[in-house]
């Protein structure tokens, strides 16, 4: 089969390798598409020890003998945490908590930028008729991340949406997140951006665009999600979100990040929320939303390329001239 190596510098070669053997509780997936993650743009620079790809969807062409509960050619997604199944975490329904952390798909082991991927068969997410392999990839990280995120947020509000929320940073996770809260019902959303084609493209979703020390939004947001991992994005969460409101911080950054502990922000009485992944038991609720803006959702897709494109697709993406990019292994 055919696969992706990230060489680092930006270099992304296509490799000629064994199929992988399937285990007696795996499967083996034909891919069919791989969505680009802004978390991708790490190994695409450092280079990575193992295939990338951690949002793919697929069809079971092979499975474990152990395997019951699947046949070939069932359809799904697959969720990356993998998890021992048997730990505390793991039986409350939380395998993205698993407390033995064996790893993650494409990250630990191969991903998706491959023409096959081996993956534990208590990992796929089978996806109902009506949502294709191409939607279910925005099924991931674009709309179950966010979404669980914000269900952690809604403790914070008596498990009751606020009527006014913010996203900063309109990557593919932000417009995502825009679009949960639209599809969740939220009636007033504001956005921020530094880039005017990703910040119209919120507003034509429905969101406000957020002018920066706005006296009408600073302070008085109950409810702010952080999408871009930049430490200036952040400083601006901590100063949009409401006395009792909550920060999401979906963003991702490597470096240290400090809270300077002023009397301000003290006296804020806030919480702050790291959300990692989402957990199965949610899918259901995740489904409908994508049912609930299904157009605007797979308007995020920019445009799909084989395998032989990934390293200028990434190119692209980093340079910010797409929103979500796929890449389709398979030319049918």
């Amino acid at each position: 089969m055919l696969s992706v190596k990230f060489e680092g510098n930006q270099t992304a070669t296509i490799v000629e390798t064994f199929l992988p053997p399937v285990g007696p509780d795996d499967v083996l997936l034909k891919i069919a598409y791989c969505g680009l993650c802004g978390s991708d743009k790490r190994p695409f620079h450092n280079g990575h020890p193992v295939t990338p790809g951690h949002e793919f969807s697929g069809t079971v062409v092979e499975k474990g003998t152990n395997v019951k509960n699947l046949s070939i050619g069932s359809t799904g997604i697959v969720y990356i945490p993998l998890f021992c199944g048997q730990c505390s975490e793991c039986q409350k329904g939380y395998p993205s908590r698993c407390e033995t952390k064996p790893g993650l798909v494409g990250w630990q082991v191969d991903g998706g930028y491959a023409e096959y991927a081996m993956i534990p068969a208590k990992n796929l997410i089978c996806l109902p008729e009506d949502i294709s392999l191409q939607e279910g990839v925005l099924l991931l990280d674009t709309i179950s991340t966010p979404a669980h995120g914000i269900r952690l947020c809604l403790k914070f509000f008596d498990n009751e949406l606020p009527g006014k929320a913010a996203v900063i940073g309109c990557g593919p996770l932000g417009l995502g997140s825009i679009l949960v809260l639209k599809a969740m019902g939220c009636p007033e959303i504001y956005a921020y951006d530094i880039s005017e084609a990703r910040l119209q493209q919120a507003v034509s979703f429905g969101a406000r665009p957020l002018t920066v020390n706005d006296e009408k939004t600073l302070d008085a947001i109950p409810l702010v999600l952080e999408a871009s991992g930049q430490f200036s994005a952040r400083a601006m969460a901590l100063d949009l979100v409401k006395a009792g409101g909550s920060v999401l911080l979906l963003g991702e950054n490597n470096a240290p990040w400090s809270i300077q502990p002023t009397p301000k922000l003290r006296r804020k009485d806030c919480a702050y929320v790291r959300s990692f992944y989402f957990i199965p038991a949610e899918m259901e609720e995740n489904f409908n939303l994508f049912r609930n803006c299904r157009t605007e959702f797979n308007s995020l897709v920019s445009k799909i390329g084989t395998l032989q494109e990934t390293e200028n697709f990434h190119k692209d993406f980093c340079e910010g001239k797409t929103i979500k990019p796929m890449i389709r292994p398979h030319s049918a």
